[in-house]
């Protein structure tokens, strides 16, 4: 909650009578002349609180707003609003009955903007959007940052229904964005005055007047009814993101001095009230120079702590001397206004060595878990009192080294994993003067993955764009070996949400840790969807971070790592991906990011361009300083983005986008880490250099859809097919295309075999648009990675989201045949892991003749039908090859029944041959025939069968009845 000076100066928003008030007290300088006091407000929130939906008139004029949508919030005297999409960004409503006809009003307003240069409007008059149309035709819009970073108050200058913006007049107009004055950082009082009898437009940012320009119509010309906001307008455009501290409009033109005096007393009350200084220091610190408009000098009462314009120097008393009490003096200066305020500080005085290395060596902490030590990792080289701390490897000196870190102050312990699992014993040593302080860790390094599986299978991490489930992350899994085909996951829903940055998550990125055990997520922390300006927005003061997990089995994933790996003279950080670099022993992982001249993103007021960017790591816990990969201007606005590697016998293959053409670029290097700088490189040049292999790739050729064509794209993703893929390629490249490149947005893939030829893809959109996952909201894969995954790992992704296609248990296939007789397979009886049972169809593996040749068993691979393509085996028996048939002929008056045996196969085997009226046992050749006669000693017989047995096998032959 504000303190009560401040509440006194919001809710009288009568600046001057309260300014001479103050200065009558002492506690702000009076000017030599005041003005005469504004009159009180006709609307005033000063944001203490909100009941419910609805926010007070502090003036008493019964003009409660109402909070609309949803996200807005008040609280401690402000209006917190979040911006996004038009439909659903919270906003305040506020009742016009008061400004009817008003033909002279003021509206003066507290504000920090935080949407960026854009089209969005912070406070709004105006008239209702009459029927068939689509906006108001007159108003008065207040828009902190227009979309060239300047302050824009206008009003509509005549009526139009189909294009008002035209017809602006005033600071920063449609018509002139760059007149009037650039965006103040932080909090501004906003001030315009709507004059009809003057016929002016002035507009004043923190007292001083930015403009004036003459208008025919005024609030009054806006019709007999009208709509308020703060946070919108009637445009369809995004909500408004920012904070507002007190909104109060005037049923009078303002003059300038009382502009002036609203502005100097409010400056200073907000100013004094924001600004915090920290109890106790240890460590330099910076100070405020200026807040609410108001400019902050600053002294001290002691030498710990040296004041220089906005920087504290502090110097710690000596060991065992007392603590410095230091007074910092703060003069808050506005409008020839000010007053001072005094801000105790506590210097401790300094540890002694001893205490110094105790502390920071109990302070070390991992960044693995002890327990299981899977890959190298960083640790700190400094302490956070001063100390130094070497490192040493007491023991498992086989597994664990010592080498430079990735950026100063830390070092790498690189780990060789071992054929058997094996202790690591680390020391830390904290230094300090002559005093030390030792701790030692315990590692537990597993045994390295014995040699892998090929992988058979493909899981897919991807974003789906902007909108409802989008902006996260969803995975897909393969039909099989198939990267054509996939099964949706998770019911269709994503799997990974944000909770820090921006909360948006895009383009993730998977990679395999060069041990093969452990899997690393990266992706872009950026939210679009209602970010007002947009991707202008996100390239000015997007994200200097990208979002990490890591997981064992791509299904338990460990906490979300919020890391920045941008310098602050970034403005984005786009498209993360990584590649393991034999050479340096390291992980190389390369992103997006415009640079500017200034770490203020609020002095940003137009792109410069894309450059790749990368940084090394050991562990995706502790990155190197960002370097320049790819620097080269495509044009205003234009860069590279979006990169993605392979490697081929040391040869490393680059795919870019190329913002100039919107397409991508092929280039080869055996050195990953090479730059390039200026221009893009061409097709000659040394190996180590970043060589053409092609331009456009792809463009040109279908793009599956019916009569589509691939012309442009954007986040590529090249990787290599697994051994077994059904559809005969070595690689792939997944391009985006989405809908402002021409494209369904969705992936785009094409085949290859043969990495180094820009020219030999193959495309393969037709087959995959029909076999695309999808989410539940409709959307499908964009900006991603397929990463290739054993049939172990891919079983455990399906166990885990999607039971009913996972099977839990195959029934024992089984077939019989005879030699020299091509077996019938059957299907496969599968059990899925949600219990369900079902029959499907089995692609079996062609069975080589010889296998069925002679008796014996023998076994068939194949493949289910089913969207898990189970792989399953048939277990064959093959019988003898002995035919029989059988016949009754008279003898004697007498029936005999004859069974004619023969051997089909090609070794002699003992048959026994049985009848109703006795057996025998007989030796056939390869390829004999021998009859067996039967007596029944009757005249007449009924219908029966013979059987010949071999090997416990029988074979059945019938004969009819007979009468003799």
């Amino acid at each position: 909650m504000r303190d009560t000076l401040v509440r006194r100066l919001r809710r009288g928003a009568a600046a001057v009578a309260t300014t001479a008030a103050l200065a009558a007290a002492g506690a702000i300088a009076p000017q030599t002349a005041l003005a005469a006091a504004a009159p009180a407000p006709l609307i005033h929130y000063g944001f203490d609180a909100a009941n419910g939906a609805v926010v007070a008139d502090d003036s008493g004029n019964g003009y409660d707003g109402a909070l609309k949508q949803t996200g807005a919030t008040v609280s401690g005297g402000a209006l917190t609003l979040p911006g996004g999409a038009a439909g659903t960004a919270g906003y305040l409503e506020v009742p016009t009955a008061g400004l009817v006809g008003k033909t002279q009003l003021t509206v003066s307003t507290w504000l920090e903007n935080r949407t960026g240069p854009a089209n969005v409007a912070a406070a709004f008059i105006g008239a209702p959007v009459a029927s068939g149309a689509s906006y108001s035709s007159g108003y008065w819009l207040l828009n902190p940052t227009n979309p060239s970073g300047y302050v824009k108050s206008v009003v509509t200058n005549t009526a139009s229904a189909s294009a008002p913006w035209s017809t602006e007049v005033g600071a920063g107009s449609t018509a002139a964005p760059t007149s009037g004055a650039k965006t103040p950082a932080g909090m501004a009082l906003y001030t315009t005055v709507i004059d009809g009898v003057a016929g002016t437009l002035t507009t004043y940012v923190n007292g001083a007047r930015i403009s004036q320009v003459a208008i025919a119509r005024n609030v009054s010309s806006f019709g007999a009814s009208l709509v308020a906001y703060l946070g919108r307008s009637t445009y369809p455009d995004a909500g408004w993101k920012g904070t507002i501290e007190d909104y109060a409009v005037y049923a009078a033109a303002l003059d300038e001095a009382a502009v002036q005096q609203l502005f100097a007393g409010q400056a200073i009350a907000g100013a004094t009230a924001s600004v915090a200084v920290p109890a106790t220091a240890t460590a330099d610190f910076a100070l405020p120079t200026s807040n609410h408009g108001a400019t902050i000098s600053w002294a001290s009462d002691d030498a710990a702590i040296a004041v220089s314009g906005g920087t504290a120097t502090v110097t710690r008393p000596a060991g065992g001397s007392p603590d410095a009490a230091v007074t910092l003096t703060a003069t808050f200066t506005a409008g020839g206004q000010s007053t001072t305020r005094d801000y105790p500080v506590t210097v401790p005085a300094q540890l002694g060595d001893q205490a110094k290395v105790d502390t920071d060596a109990a302070a070390i902490a991992l960044p693995v878990d002890p327990a299981e030590v899977r890959t190298s990792f960083s640790v700190p080289t400094a302490g956070a009192n001063g100390s130094a701390i070497a490192w040493s490897v007491a023991s498992g000196g086989a597994v664990a080294e010592l080498r430079d870190g990735v950026k100063a102050g830390t070092a790498t312990v690189s780990i060789t994993r071992p054929e058997a699992a094996a202790e690591v014993e680390l020391v830390a040593t904290a230094t300090s003067g002559a005093a030390t302080a030792t701790r030692g860790f315990t590692l537990a390094v597993p045994a390295a993955p014995s040699d892998q599986a090929d992988p058979e299978a493909y899981v897919w991490a991807f974003f789906t764009g902007e909108g409802a489930g989008a902006e996260r992350v969803s995975l897909a899994a393969s039909k099989g070996d198939d990267a054509l085909r996939w099964n949706t996951l998770n019911d269709g829903e994503p799997i990974f949400t944000s909770t820090q940055g921006t909360t948006g998550l895009r383009d993730p990125f998977i990679i395999r840790s060069h041990e093969g055990d452990t899997f690393y997520m990266l992706a872009t922390d950026l939210k679009v969807a209602g970010l007002a300006g947009g991707f202008t927005t996100a390239q000015l003061s997007g994200s200097l971070s990208i979002e990490v997990w890591e997981s064992t089995d791509l299904v338990h994933w460990s906490d979300q790592r919020h890391i920045q790996v941008s310098t602050p003279y970034a403005g984005n950080t786009w498209a993360p991906e990584a590649y393991w670099d034999e050479e340096l022993g390291r992980y190389v992982v390369f992103w997006a990011s415009n640079l500017y001249p200034t770490t203020d993103a609020a002095s940003r007021t137009a792109v410069t361009y894309n450059r790749m960017m990368y940084a090394t790591t050991d562990d995706f816990v502790t990155f190197s300083e960002p370097q320049i990969w790819s620097d080269v201007n495509r044009g205003t606005g234009k860069g590279l983005i979006d990169s993605t590697v392979a490697e081929v016998d040391g040869t490393y293959y680059r795919f870019t986008k190329d913002e100039a053409s919107m397409t991508l670029r092929e280039e080869k290097s055996t050195d990953l880490t090479a730059t390039i700088t200026g221009s893009l490189p061409g097709t000659t040049g040394a190996a180590d250099e970043w060589t053409l292999v092609k331009e456009k790739v792809a463009t040109g050729l279908p793009n599956g859809e019916p009569g589509g064509t691939f012309t442009s794209g954007e986040g590529p993703n090249v990787f290599p097919a697994n051994p077994g893929d059904v559809n005969g390629y070595d690689w792939y490249l997944f391009i985006d295309q989405p809908d402002y490149h021409g494209g369904p947005n969705h992936y785009i893939p094409f085949g290859s075999n043969d990495l180094g030829n820009g020219s030999s893809w193959q495309p393969l959109g037709a087959t995959l648009r029909s076999n695309l996952p999808q989410n539940s909201d409709g959307g499908k894969p964009r900006h991603g990675t397929v990463l290739p995954v054993t049939r172990a790992e891919y079983q455990q992704v399906l166990e885990a989201y999607a039971p009913a296609i996972a099977v839990a248990e195959v029934a024992p296939i089984e077939a019989t045949t005879r030699a020299g007789v091509a077996p019938a397979l059957p299907g496969a009886s599968l059990t899925t892991a949600d219990g369900r049972a079902k029959q499907v169809a089995v692609e079996w593996e062609s069975i080589d003749a010889a296998e069925y040749a002679t008796a014996g068993t023998f076994t068939v691979d194949g493949v289910a039908q089913d969207d898990s393509r189970m792989p399953v085996t048939a277990t064959v028996t093959v019988t003898p090859g002995v035919e029989l048939a059988a016949e009754t002929r008279c003898v004697a008056g007498k029936v005999a029944v004859v069974a004619k045996s023969t051997n089909r196969s090609s070794q002699s085997v003992s048959a026994v041959v049985a009848s109703p009226y006795g057996e025998r046992t007989i030796v056939l050749a390869a390829g004999a025939t021998q009859s067996v006669t039967f007596s029944s000693r009757l005249a007449t017989v009924p219908a029966g069968q013979v059987t010949a047995t071999v090997d416990g096998v029988a074979v059945a032959a019938s004969y009819g009845g007979r009468a003799c």
